[in-house]
């Protein structure tokens, strides 16, 4: 997560900017922060910080999105053109289920283990004390 996530910047096309801050959103953007895009090109001078780096903030949204869920969560979660507005609609329908859902103590380490999050990236993965 900290070196092939966390880093990836939210992205947005420079025909937005004016309605966006308008109408309040987007007003700490700036090219540190945001890969800004004009038609079919990139306007950062020193371009992506990674390879497919719009997936990459695709994952930090969800990660932080699903975190609003309150609690560590063992689940699979598989997202197709997601964004927060998403995110929260899965939240809200897991949570209006509680045949879904269980808080459980359990065991937990955190130990590191590659797992499948787009393109090979290793993610931390939680696993059962096996000892």
């Amino acid at each position: 997560f900290r070196n092939e996530i966390c880093r990836a910047r939210t992205f947005g096309f420079m025909r937005d900017v004016e309605s966006l801050w308008k109408a309040g959103l987007a007003l700490g953007a700036s090219l540190e922060n945001t890969v800004a895009l004009a038609d079919d090109r990139i306007v950062n001078s020193e371009g992506l910080r990674y390879p497919q780096e719009f997936v990459r903030h695709k994952i930090l949204d969800a990660v932080g999105d699903l975190a609003l869920a309150g609690a560590p969560m063992l689940a699979s979660y598989r997202s197709v053109k997601g964004g927060h507005r998403l995110n929260a609609r899965v939240l809200q329908a897991l949570f209006a289920d509680p045949e879904a859902w269980a808080i459980v103590r359990a065991p937990w380490v955190r130990e590191v283990v590659p797992v499948e999050v787009s393109a090979g990236l290793a993610a931390v993965n939680y696993a059962a004390d096996r000892s």
